[in-house]
């Protein structure tokens, strides 16, 4: 009870049938759920939806091996409308007016088109409007795909400042090895960290009619729990399962939220476009990680990339770990002159913080300690 903003991911799985085509029986059952909870008006949920290059792909009478990326993007662009049209029709009939997002990582890696977005969104939901977003496979080329809608649903928690996603796809959670083919698996309810040990627990393999498995559920969670969200991982075709998740009942996978980080952190975190990177010398590794400093000019020993001032960089610790991300308050030239100038014996003490602490985010804090 305590969740107020919701996101909803429903897999491909959950929507298509075994021949390919949309299950108006699967569909239904989750309308009636987000429908009824909408209108409780204790929640404000977002829809992520997959399922648009399976129906395109059943429309056109194709079928999903063997076709090229064009292909697959025309059959996207297809079925988008269909599965758009489908949601909007259903949500009339239960009295919700319905939004349609399409975005892809570009989108969310520039920051003013994210602000855009998280207004636009904000808007929505505060007029009662139920967004459904989807990745926008149409237009997409490789290098700037979500890959999965996993990460979207995210990314999308991020950008809504939600409390709680829920993955909703066709297995009840996370297991100590792939139930289907071990008998002695047993489901995992609660993950209060996900470490190195749950993550060698996931498979690859999605579904016949999906992009994603388990590993790109749990990169999901990572990225959803260290900005301050609950997730959780159930079965789709679970009784109620939305309700029955609101009302505290134990289904799926819980993945509890880590310490909540501002807006614009958790941006910086998971949503930006990496530029460049910075390594670090061990003193700065630790004021950086045990002292809540900023970088300055002193720690730094190697620049990699070419990049302007306000662009987003990695900070490499001495122990060569990706240790955070930041904003960065120099260009690539300028810091590779000033390195320069520090290795020639100029002590460089009048020059402000190469990363303030307020545009920093450390992500692996333990490890610097080793």
């Amino acid at each position: 009870m305590r969740y107020k903003r919701i996101v909803v991911k429903i897999g491909s799985s959950s929507l298509i049938d075994l021949d390919g085509n949309l299950s108006n029986r699967k569909m239904n059952h989750l309308i009636e759920q987000i429908a009824l909870i909408q209108k409780t008006d204790r929640y404000q949920i977002t829809l992520v939806s997959s399922g648009a290059i399976a129906l395109g792909l059943s429309s056109l009478g194709w079928t999903y091996q063997n076709i090229t990326m064009s292909e697959k993007q025309a059959a996207a662009a297809v079925g988008q409308g269909l599965l758009i049209n489908r949601y909007q029709k259903r949500f009339a009939h239960k009295k919700l007016l319905t939004a349609q997002i399409l975005l892809n990582r570009s989108d969310i890696e520039d920051r003013n088109r994210f602000i855009h977005i998280r207004n636009t969104m904000e808007t929505l939901l505060r007029n009662k409007i139920l967004p459904i977003v989807n990745e926008n496979d149409s237009v997409t080329v490789e290098e700037i795909r979500f890959g999965d809608n996993d990460t979207l649903s995210s990314l999308v928690a991020l950008v809504t400042e939600a409390d709680l996603l829920v993955i909703l796809t066709d297995i009840d959670g996370l297991y100590t090895a792939h139930p289907k083919k071990d008998p002695n698996a047993k489901r995992i309810k609660e993950v209060r960290e996900i470490t190195s040990d749950i993550e060698k627990i996931a498979g690859e393999k999605g579904s016949a009619f999906g992009t994603g498995g388990m590993r790109t559920k749990l990169t999901a969670a990572r990225i959803a729990t260290q900005s301050g969200v609950d997730v959780v991982i159930a079965s789709s075709s679970e009784d109620h399962v939305l309700e029955r998740i609101l009302s505290g009942e134990k289904l799926g996978t819980h993945f509890y939220a880590q310490n909540r980080l501002s807006s614009k952190k958790s941006w910086i975190a998971f949503g930006s476009r990496i530029e460049g990177q910075i390594y670090i010398d061990q003193g700065a590794s630790h004021a950086l990680t045990t002292q809540n400093g900023s970088l300055l000019i002193a720690g730094i020993e190697k620049v990699n990339g070419d990049f302007h001032e306000g662009a987003i960089v990695e900070i490499i610790s001495h122990r060569h770990q990706v240790i955070g991300r930041g904003v960065i308050s120099f260009s690539s030239q300028d810091l590779c002159l000033l390195l320069t100038r520090k290795k020639q014996g100029e002590k460089l003490h009048n020059y402000h913080e190469v990363i303030h602490r307020n545009a920093m985010v450390i992500l692996k804090e333990e490890e610097c300690l080793k």
